[in-house]
């Protein structure tokens, strides 16, 4: 026994002294004599039960999915959790902020969802969504299955191989429709001048007609010919060539034939639809943005619609706002914040942070790759939780972030727009609206996001008869959000004449009118647009606390007409396009506490006569309401004013009429009108008869809905809906109005 216990005592002191150990698993095991790799290899660990997930998805990186994740600790982990799904909407389309609250149904919410998958339900919002087609532009983003439907006709063009996409992106000019002779012309001249510049060609032995100069003309008359072909022939062609991309893609069914390098009509309305379906801001014309979307090929247009859709659902998922438009300053210079450790940090650009990390995980950096992830994903259901690897929030993200909106009116004219010949005066803009969303952190105003908005300007009104214009201001000073309605409703005030309340349809060949519910909504297209926040006064009462005072009809919102917004003026509402005023809203309700309220009831009917016809609108629900537990604080500021009148004209003036060639009074009086609003009588002929009124189409178009009067979706102006508190605590205060 005593020689066993010496040999154990003999093999402890070895190991303690030499690191010698019992022969380990060669998988292991150093290799004899490495001393400096055995302490660099783990220990061994014994195996453990696989972490316990509450919440499993997939998660994504490097285009497949890697592994399981669990959703419940995402925030910890910082995982970003995207929904692909079917019935995704932003946060202002929710019917409940948890699973845990009780569920306020929508009446919109499944109307946008219908639209985001392509369908047109058997109504009105189908019949107008039929008509538009392209939705992305009005603020309803397409699903994955509806674009991966787009993708695989695109795939299956046989077209689009032959397509002559170098031509287009050579041309770097712009080119619209244009009345009149001239483009026939042109049209006419290149088709005789082609053969002819082929045959030069020929003659002087070059390659191109590039090469050919005066000295290989016979005449100036023959040169001539030469420069007027090299002006004309990139225009044709380039117009051509655009043509054949859209009828490849079928853009131009149902529009009749169209003249091959004439920019008529057809192909004006063709490269309309096209615009819609890329969410190109454009008038239908070859140029810009219009001109970057026809230069790719069909299938890169289809890679960038998926791309585009899956930014946008990622920033309502990471619920962040900063989009890169106050990221750097004017003179290119990065604009910086300081944290509470002192460190200087620039603004972030998350819309782009987020695409590039949406490419990487998916593998979208190529059509195919693209269209292949489609595939992948096989029939894709209601709610589609994925993870990705998230960003890092600035420190001045929180649940309650302290935030600020001001909206700079830009270059602003009061003057009386027309001359004393009823013509246009030059009132040039450098400067247009703006509005920007701030948060305050670490004693510093932040600008988050900055976006394109409109002001109020001079439009027209029917005034005793006759279609008068009036300044319709949008007040300076400070404000507040109280409430934000998602699917907003307009009410009509009670001086809108009856046809603007009306819409034309066609049936079987017949035209009839219907109430126009699209303009007073819920409805992509309303005046409203898909969100409202609403511009209210206030006050401290007499016991000190700040009070919501009165509405003046002024409301932040998005609006179907996205050619208008940094363009024309408003009724005085600050409007926006669609999905950008949808991607404000959600965010301020992300980050600042708030009540649901959801659909309001509301009882309204008004019967009214056009035609000898009677007509009857009625509503029985206003729109979703969110009202904010501390309304968010909205200052307008005064702008630039511009020209020699420094305040707004209040009295409503006439409009010029070409008939007579004169500014007429609603009682028949002919006038001058200055620049200054100053009406002065004038001279007019004894036997002259006043006009019958206008139709009153020309009076008020949909967007005069904006500020007609004060109203509100609750069907009493300038009163919120009786169920929802507006008197709520606020930090900056003006005083009381006058009595």
């Amino acid at each position: 026994m005593d020689h066993v216990r010496l040999g154990l005592l003999t093999i402890l002191a070895c190991a303690a002294f030499y690191g010698c150990a019992p022969k380990q698993d060669s998988a292991t095991a150093p290799v004899e004599g490495d001393s400096k790799r055995a302490r660099r290899l783990p220990k061994p660990v014994a195996e453990t039960e696989p972490e316990e997930m509450e919440d499993p998805v997939a998660f994504w990186g490097e285009g497949k999915a890697e592994r399981q994740v669990d959703a419940a600790k995402a925030d910890s982990r910082g995982y970003l959790l995207l929904d692909l799904g079917e019935e995704w909407t932003p946060y202002i389309l929710t019917e409940a902020s948890s699973p845990d609250d009780e569920a306020k149904p929508s009446q919109y919410r499944g109307t946008y969802l219908a639209l985001a998958r392509g369908e047109f339900p058997k109504d009105r919002h189908g019949y107008r969504a039929q008509k538009d087609e392209y939705l992305e532009l009005y603020g309803i983003l397409p699903t994955l299955t509806l674009l991966r439907e787009r993708f695989a006709e695109v795939r299956a063009l046989e077209c689009a191989d032959t397509l002559d996409l170098e031509t287009l992106r050579s041309f770097d000019g712009f080119l619209a429709y244009e009345k009149g002779y001239r483009p026939t012309r042109r049209v006419n001249r290149y088709t005789r001048f082609k053969p002819q510049m082929e045959a030069l060609v020929a003659r002087a032995q070059v390659e191109s007609l590039d090469q050919i100069t005066r000295e290989h003309l016979a005449d100036d008359e023959e040169w001539a010919k030469v420069e007027e072909y090299r002006r004309i022939a990139p225009e044709y062609e380039a117009i051509a060539a655009a043509q054949a991309r859209l009828e490849c893609e079928g853009f131009f069914e149902g529009r009749g034939a169209y003249t091959p390098g004439l920019f008529d009509w057809r192909t004006h309305e063709a490269l309309a639809e096209f615009e819609r379906r890329h969410r190109v801001y454009g008038w239908g014309f070859i140029g810009k943005d219009t001109l970057a979307v026809l230069q790719k090929t069909p299938q890169e247009t289809e890679q960038e619609a998926v791309i585009r859709m899956l930014t946008e659902r990622a920033m309502h998922a990471a619920q962040v706002i900063e989009d890169g438009s106050t990221s750097t300053k004017r003179d290119g210079e990065p604009r910086t914040y300081t944290t509470e450790d002192g460190q200087e940090r620039q603004i972030p650009n998350f819309e782009s942070q987020l695409r590039e990390r949406l490419i990487a995980a998916f593998g979208l950096q190529t059509p195919e790759s693209t269209y292949a992830w489609l595939q992948s994903l096989g029939e894709v259901s209601a709610h589609e939780v994925v993870a990705l690897q998230g960003i890092e929030l600035p420190p001045y993200y929180s649940d309650a972030m302290d935030l600020k909106v001001e909206i700079d009116r830009g270059d602003v004219w009061f003057e009386f727009p027309f001359d004393e010949e009823g013509r246009k005066r030059s009132q040039p803009v450098a400067r247009r609206p703006r509005l920007t969303i701030f948060v305050n952190y670490n004693d510093q105003k932040i600008p988050l996001a900055r976006f394109g908005t409109t002001v109020g300007g001079w439009r027209g009104e029917f005034i005793d008869g006759a279609v008068m214009l009036k300044y319709k201001g949008s007040p300076v000073g400070k404000r507040v959000w109280s409430r934000i309605a998602a699917a907003p409703i307009w009410v009509p005030p009670e001086s809108t004449p009856p046809r603007v309340m009306l819409t034309k349809r066609r049936k079987r060949g017949q035209e009839y009118f219907e109430v126009d519910y699209h303009t007073t909504g819920p409805s992509y297209a309303s005046a409203y647009g898909l969100v409202a926040a609403y511009h209210r006064k206030y006050y401290r009462g007499a016991d000190g606390e700040p009070k919501i005072g009165g509405d003046e009809g002024i409301r932040t919102h998005g609006s179907v007409d996205y050619m208008s917004i940094m363009r024309r003026h408003s009724h005085g509402c600050h409007r926006m396009h669609n999905h950008i005023a949808v991607r404000l809203m959600s965010f301020v309700l992300e980050h600042r506490p708030h009540t649901r309220y959801g659909s309001q009831p509301m009882e309204y009917r008004r019967e009214f006569e056009y035609e000898e016809e009677i007509y009857v609108m009625e509503f029985d629900k206003g729109g979703y309401n969110f009202v904010l537990d501390e309304p968010l604080p909205v200052e307008v500021l005064p702008g630039r004013v511009r020209g020699k009148v420094k305040e707004p004209i209040e009295v409503a003036l006439p409009r010029f009429d070409r008939e007579v060639e004169a500014y007429v009074m609603p009682d028949g009086m002919w006038v001058n009108v200055d620049r200054h609003g100053t009406i002065t009588p004038r001279e007019m002929p004894f036997d002259w008869v006043p006009p019958p009124p206008p139709d009153e189409l020309e009076i008020l178009d949909a967007t005069t809905a904006e500020v007609s009067s004060t109203p509100s979706d609750s069907g009493m102006p300038g009163t919120a809906p009786a169920a929802i508190p507006m008197t709520t605590s606020v930090v900056p205060v003006t005083p009381p109005p006058a009595p």
